[in-house]
């Protein structure tokens, strides 16, 4: 067999449930006369790191799984179920101790469960085995099986941000699937595009209005679109995220940053990603706004909601003024541009106009601002 021939598929192979990744991986250096050194440089790993997967004594990432399907010509999927598969053969011979530890550690790093007990996503269990039946019901599954996850949702985050690894990437999924549980609780008509482009045309002056948030929430559930408060889970550094449940859209807001002006973009930013990106092949979102890698469709959908909020008008507005901006010149602002005095104090505090500790101007803390029955605890 030479390099260049596919390598045998891991469902129909004997060898399979014997022996690693590691064992094929050596078997594709020799056919290459790599050493463990040169495979560390080829990969960017440290000869340690390398030395410990070529021995199959750590579970092979997505990363991994991901590098050497492009050394060696494979899809990363072989290498993960080439892995998975030996793990599985494993459990044979261990002991209900160890095949209780073995479980307990694949759930732990995927998914945030302290966070999740703590936030009452799941109920405390006394054992593994209540531990994993509430796993399965939260994902929907009959089994216990991550590789539908490590192969299709995460690699969907991590192509869009490098600041996603397979493992804050797998928590943000599950704070995904949640959301998709809680959307399905909420009825809303058929979903108006039109509708929403109106009244997005018109969300600064909701921004000013006297209980101005629960009308604009309002609006958004008469014309399809469902709305709720989800807080994120550990690693995420979620502030929102847009997604499509078939055809009706969903904006979650976390309330990572408590603030009116916060509230507001990203919301903005999820209703543009709503008319503009998602479709059948790209069904979600999930928004980290502080995040300094940013795709197109990023940009354009942050570019947007900033057009809605006027934020350049706010910079021209106060341009002539920014050496010795008062609350007065901000309240003016506010009334020339029908915009809330805190989205302007946030713009400001981007452009290092102002200091990020006048952020708490005319802010307050947004969640006493939205309704209780549109919140998650």
């Amino acid at each position: 067999m030479n390099h260049n021939e596919p390598m045998t598929q891991t469902t129909s192979t004997r060898a399979a449930k014997k022996f690693g990744p590691g064992y094929f991986i050596q078997e594709q250096m020799e056919y290459r006369d790599w050493t463990q050194a040169d495979l560390a440089e080829i990969t960017g790993y440290s000869p340690k790191h390398i030395n410990k997967i070529l021995q199959d004594k750590q579970p092979l990432t997505l990363e991994a799984a991901q590098i050497f399907g492009e050394i060696f010509g494979t899809s990363p999927q072989y290498w993960i179920n080439l892995d998975s598969a030996y793990r599985l053969w494993l459990l044979k011979d261990r002991s209900q101790e160890e095949i209780d530890a073995n479980i307990r550690g694949i759930i732990y790093e995927r998914m945030p469960i302290k966070d999740m007990l703590q936030k009452g996503w799941f109920n405390s269990f006394q054992t593994v085995q209540e531990l994993q039946n509430q796993v399965l019901a939260f994902w929907g599954w009959d089994e216990l099986n991550f590789i539908k996850i490590d192969t299709s949702l995460v690699p969907a985050l991590t192509r869009r941000s490098e600041a996603y690894n397979q493992f804050n990437a797998s928590y943000a999924i599950t704070w995904y699937q949640k959301a998709k549980v809680e959307a399905k609780k909420v009825k809303v008509p058929p979903y108006s595009k039109s509708g929403l482009e109106r009244i997005y045309n018109e969300i600064n002056t909701y921004t000013t209005r006297e209980n101005g948030i629960d009308l604009f929430i309002n609006e958004l559930a008469k014309v399809g679109v469902v709305f709720f408060v989800l807080p994120h889970l550990q690693k995420t550094y979620l502030d929102g995220a847009a997604f499509l449940l078939n055809t009706t859209p969903v904006i979650v807001y976390t309330g990572r940053y408590k603030r009116i002006d916060n509230f507001w973009f990203t919301v903005a930013h999820e209703i543009a990603h709503i008319l503009y990106h998602l479709d059948a092949e790209n069904p979600f979102v999930l928004d980290n706004l502080r995040e300094s890698d940013l795709n197109e469709a990023e940009l354009e959908a942050n570019s947007i909601a900033a057009a809605k909020l006027k934020h350049q008008e706010i910079l021209d507005y106060l341009n002539p003024f920014t050496h010795y901006l008062t609350t007065q010149h901000i309240e003016l602002c506010a009334q020339e541009l029908d915009i809330h005095p805190a989205v302007i104090i946030g713009k400001l505090a981007h452009e290092k106009k102002v200091s990020y500790k006048h952020q708490n101007l005319y802010n307050e803390n947004v969640l006493g601002l939205i309704p209780a029955k549109y919140q998650i605890i």
